[in-house]
């Protein structure tokens, strides 16, 4: 395959994720506001960047995502393990201690300026990345073998995404008494869907506002899940928790069998950790309610994701967005899943 390298799109394009497209109407420009993200994740994440393009796509589709160095880079944590050591007294704690993935830095939040290609692909790297460095920490993910990792990895990071997404933005809530309903916080990042550019046309041939009316039928219930967790306020711990067991939930059900059976003892383990927090370290043995109230919101989520399923299904039909994947089983069940397959050779 020839690959070409243009050069006014190498010093922005993220690292691990290549795409291919028809055209290329959104043109990424240096910002000087403190107010807009910076489209390239070097700054956040400190890798080399290029992107490559290739004529060898399907051709109803306007872009191709090629996630394989994303899957390298994958196989390449999961070879090199966790980072540093964790010393903790069970594994939920040891999840607990990469809860700075799951807080938001509510002194830095930025606000997207413009949200197209670039910002979309720096995202799917961002969370995908995020959870294996996340799964990491749990001693029994590390237990299990490559195919059935991965197979875990390829279905939650989006779900994981989601539930960040609402928790994230209830935290900017508390944080900031002036936010507004339509604002969402994703990646430490402001969506204010007032204000910032939203360029749909690498995407779909539709009109942006129908592209937006998909997009908003898949953030169904997502504001409930914002308000729920406000009024929980969870600790770290019962925030990690709720994570691990919406994200394990979710893939039961989707995969059923083995994954089922690994998923439920993966859930077993953590709800007994969380036991021994209550009833020793918060010595609060009447703790039914509140696990009650924390298994609504993860509830919620859950329907959030089935509920959307229809729209999803109808995005396929009328071919309201025009993505490929390379690895499509990765996006299966989020908003940008569309069934579409592209190969490279």
């Amino acid at each position: 395959m020839d690959l070409i390298l243009e050069s006014e799109h190498v010093e922005h394009a993220p690292y691990f994720l290549d795409f291919q497209h028809n055209r290329d109407s959104f043109s990424v420009k240096p910002k000087s506001s403190a107010l807009s993200i910076c489209p390239s994740p070097s700054s956040f994440l400190g890798r080399p960047e290029f992107l490559m393009f290739s004529d060898l796509k399907p051709s109803n589709l306007l872009t191709f995502i090629d996630v394989h160095k994303l899957v390298s880079e994958a196989s390449r944590l999961l070879n090199s393990g966790c980072e540093s050591p964790l010393i903790a007294e069970n594994q939920l704690k040891k999840l607990t201690m990469g809860s700075n993935f799951l807080k938001l830095d509510a002194e830095n939040v930025a606000f997207f300026g413009n949200f197209g290609k670039m910002e979309f692909v720096d995202i799917i790297e961002y969370y995908f990345v995020t959870v294996i460095k996340w799964m990491l920490r749990f001693d029994e993910f590390q237990k299990l073998g490559r195919n059935l990792q991965m197979t875990l990895l390829n279905s939650i990071w989006h779900v994981f995404m989601k539930f960040n997404k609402c928790s994230a933005t209830a935290m900017f809530r508390k944080a900031n008494k002036n936010s507004k309903p339509f604002q969402r916080v994703i990646r430490n990042v402001c969506m204010d869907w007032e204000k910032a550019k939203m360029d749909t046309t690498w995407m779909s041939d539709f009109p942006r506002e129908y592209v937006g009316i998909y997009m908003r039928s898949q953030a169904i219930h997502e504001e409930e899940v914002i308000e729920q967790i406000e009024k929980l306020n969870p600790t770290d711990v019962e925030l990690t928790f709720m994570f691990a067991q919406t994200c394990f939930q979710y893939a039961g059900s989707r995969f059923q069998g083995e994954i089922m059976n690994i998923t439920d003892r993966f859930q077993q383990i953590l709800a007994n950790d969380l036991h021994k927090y209550y009833t020793v370290e918060m010595r609060n043995p009447r703790y039914l309610k509140r696990i009650a109230d924390l298994m609504k919101v993860n509830n919620t989520i859950q329907r959030s994701i089935w509920e959307g399923r229809p729209q999803r299904e109808l995005n396929r039909v009328f071919n309201v967005l025009k993505i490929g994947f390379s690895h499509p089983q990765m996006f299966e069940d989020s908003a940008f899943c569309t069934g579409e397959v592209g190969h490279i050779s």
